[in-house]
């Protein structure tokens, strides 16, 4: 592709080159859209079955070797995706005339963005690739696996994007643009918005925090790559910069609030999950980003040279926000507990209570039971749930409801009634005791008493 792009401006007034690549932008653009999504029917369940193992692979309540090294391999990757994507939006947004030093010097670092992006991409794919072969057993093909899972076809679609690169260095602004767009919303089609019920508007909250985020991060590495290289056009750079950041940084907080919204399905996740933990130490280290952003805004609207010190204070913590970035998009949101399967087996009495994901937050919340034909359906059913380690508090009393059940044979002689409720709220993590009490036709008591931990 690059030789194709070479040969069409060598031989081809630049017009004819730009609406050239232009037109295979647009044709990988088709392309990237039908990769990443599985029709109907077609590789639904081996997908699924990826990103189930994928996820679960993330967070296990301490990071091994291999997560440590693949938390450093993504934060790499979000590094030299932001500074790719960023700086070839900037070379869209700034009026560099030809031939000038500015112009050069973004040149120069631009097509440094792109050789890195490029490296860290093969790492990036060769790294996760093979721990989701690992994840899923020996017994995985690996063409399926790249071809017939969304995993496996957005690291087809970023390769090939990565390589595009190098050929859209000699094209106009706004085919750099596209590209870096195209690459921000493969990036925007993975990761925990797939996981939702209807993932459409988390995706497009994905796709502009993306960008927002590389307008922001690649403009503070151009300006203190300008810093370094040439004081008087950091300043001038620093004085159309830091009116933009505001706006991304605004724009930063709505999208990433609702998306955390569309994620998490309580607020608890916030304090007992590391998800929520690493995103909190994010909007920390944003509001400081906010307050150096403020000092150097302060110093471009005086027409004074940014100072240094606040300079490389806004590098660090942009690091610091891409590194947890590249972490938090790993590990799963949900606190990393086991749900509770809870049978017991009697002479006149079965039951099975379910409790998922057996978490602080909302839970669902499922129970059969089995009694002898003669007897039918229970009379009555309740069940209570209590904090051990709190007893002063009021225990939580589920309201369970009846739903439909098919023919069931796993114990002859005895009818199958199941109950279920949802969104029943543990409100903290610790050691509880369900209470059960099931009443039979001929009024007979059976009371129960399960204990179990949801951290």
């Amino acid at each position: 592709m690059i030789r194709i792009c070479d040969n069409i401006q060598s031989t081809k007034p630049i017009r004819s080159s730009n609406a050239a690549c232009l037109a295979l932008l647009l044709v990988l653009l088709a392309l990237t859209a039908s990769i990443l999504f599985v029709p109907a029917g077609q590789a639904a369940a081996a997908s699924a079955d990826a990103a189930h193992h994928h996820a679960e692979s993330g967070y296990t309540g301490g990071a091994t070797t291999g997560q440590t090294m693949l938390y450093i391999v993504r934060a790499f990757y979000y590094i030299a995706l932001m500074a790719a994507a960023g700086m070839m939006i900037w070379s869209a947004a700034l009026p560099f005339a030809q031939g000038t030093d500015p112009q050069r010097m973004h040149a120069k670092w631009s097509l440094l963005a792109v050789r890195t992006l490029l490296l860290v991409a093969i790492v990036y794919i060769f790294a996760h690739f093979n721990a989701l072969m690992k994840s899923l057993g020996t017994s995985a093909d690996a063409i399926g696996v790249l071809t017939e899972t969304n995993a496996g076809r957005s690291w087809i679609a970023l390769l090939v994007l990565a390589v595009l690169g190098f050929a859209l260095m000699k094209q106009n602004e706004i085919v750099k643009a596209i590209w870096a767009l195209l690459l921000l919303g493969v990036e925007s089609l993975g990761g925990h918005t797939l996981a939702l019920d209807n993932p459409a508007l988390a995706i497009i909250m994905n796709f502009l925090h993306l960008i927002c985020s590389a307008i922001w991060a690649g403009g503070v590495m151009l300006l203190m790559l300008y810093w370094y290289a040439d004081r008087k056009e950091a300043g001038r750079f620093a004085a159309r910069f830091t009116t933009v950041a505001w706006m991304t940084i605004v724009l930063l907080a709505v999208t990433g609030i609702l998306m955390t919204v569309s994620l998490l399905p309580s607020w608890l996740y916030l304090i007992y999950s590391a998800w929520g933990w690493l995103l909190i130490a994010k909007a920390f280290l944003v509001l400081a980003v906010v307050v150096v952003g403020a000092f150097l805004r302060l110093r471009a609207k005086r027409k004074e040279m940014p100072r240094g010190t606040l300079l490389k204070l806004d590098g660090a913590l942009m690091l610091a926000v891409l590194l947890i970035v590249g972490v938090l998009t790993y590990i799963s949101p949900a606190p990393s507990t086991e749900p509770l399967n809870y049978h017991k087996m009697g002479e006149e009495l079965h039951y099975t209570l379910d409790i998922s994901p057996n978490g602080p937050g909302p839970n669902d919340v499922s129970l059969k039971v089995w009694l002898p034909e003669e007897l039918g359906e229970p009379e009555e059913i309740s069940l209570a749930i209590l904090p051990q380690d709190r007893p002063d508090k009021v225990p939580i009393v589920v309201s369970l409801q009846m739903k439909e059940t098919n023919n069931d044979t796993s114990f002859p002689g005895f009818k199958l009634t199941e109950y279920m409720a949802g969104k029943v709220e543990l409100p903290y993590p610790g050691a509880w005791q369900a209470e059960l009490v099931i009443t039979d036709s001929d009024g007979l008591i059976t009371a129960e008493a399960i204990n179990f931990r949801n951290d």
